[in-house]
């Protein structure tokens, strides 16, 4: 059975590890305590998981980490922290769980996981295919149920891209279909009761909706994934993922998640404006990196 290591704070962890209880995956779910005093706190859990004909949850051990398939990286604190101090703590997880014997996938799944994503690649000399985070993934099934609500089809038929990062995603319209049909040019049938005013808006509230922590929202998108993964469906998913060095910098794009790792797939061609904003984004990144990076050096 594939082994589940979940590292974070203590109400995120608790809420990710109630969603798997519901779901019963065929999992091993291995909770990571940020502290010893968290350890009672998840036997309520570990006792209601005996009733899943598939799930387990036990709390876990250092020695865990050698074992694990996927190792979910949480916010390590329920209050925002500057992004240097969440690097920073990042360092001494990478140098930990190297130690140990890690060689399964990390997953990003708080704040900022286009940074962190970078950074522990950079860290633990991993192959980038072996690093990602959630990305735009949970805003993009989000704006697929709207855009299915609004244009009375079903979920199945529809294929919206966000790209970019979880916090500023850029909707990539040129690339969102309708069954065969590019949504825009299924937008110009006269029949249709839904025009560019209606995607402009849609835009706009879907960024409304980013700037939330939209916790329940990531959960439900990770778990979809872990459940193609296991049954050995894997996804195209605008998950973060690093790309290649000369690029310095990991975000949201179309990418193949198997219970391998992540796989490249063709640089995804957009609109000239939806282009201009990923450079813009990709742009913002780099600096960002650079910074922290700066940081990293002055403080030695």
């Amino acid at each position: 059975m594939p082994t589940l290591l979940i590292q974070g704070n203590f109400d995120q962890a608790n809420q990710l590890l109630q969603q798997l209880l519901v779901a019963d995956l065929p999992l091993d779910c291995v909770i990571m305590p940020n502290t010893t005093d968290d350890t009672p706190r998840y036997q309520p859990l570990v006792v209601a998981s005996a009733l899943c004909p598939q799930l387990t949850i036990r709390v876990g051990t250092t020695a865990d980490y050698g074992q694990a398939t996927w190792l979910v990286v949480l916010d390590r604190d329920s209050a925002e922290a500057p992004v240097n101090e969440r690097v920073a703590d990042l360092r001494l997880l990478m140098n930990r769980i190297v130690e140990n014997g890690f060689g399964g996938q990390l997953i990003f799944c708080g704040q900022q996981d286009e940074i962190l994503t970078y950074f522990a690649w950079k860290f633990s000399g991993f192959p980038r295919q072996q690093i990602w985070g959630l990305g735009t993934y949970p805003l993009a099934r989000l704006i697929t149920a709207r855009l299915a609500e609004r244009l009375h089809v079903g979920h199945s038929m529809v294929q919206a891209t966000v790209v970019g990062t979880a916090s500023e995603p850029i909707v990539a319209w040129s690339r969102t279909y309708i069954g065969p049909t590019p949504l825009l040019m299924y937008l110009a049938n006269a029949d249709a009761k839904f025009g560019a005013d209606d995607l402009s808006k849609m835009g706009t509230w879907l960024a409304r909706e980013a700037g939330e922590k939209q916790v329940t929202l990531r959960f439900l998108a990770l778990i979809h994934l872990l459940q193609a993964a296991v049954t050995s469906q894997p996804i195209i998913a605008t998950v973060t993922h690093v790309y290649p060095e000369e690029l310095g910098f990991a975000a949201a794009a179309p990418v193949l998640v198997a219970k391998t790792g992540v796989k490249d797939l063709m640089p995804l061609a957009l609109s000239e404006d939806e282009q201009q904003d990923y450079a813009a984004r990709a742009a913002e990144l780099r600096e960002t990196i650079q910074a922290i990076e700066n940081q990293q050096t002055e403080g030695k």
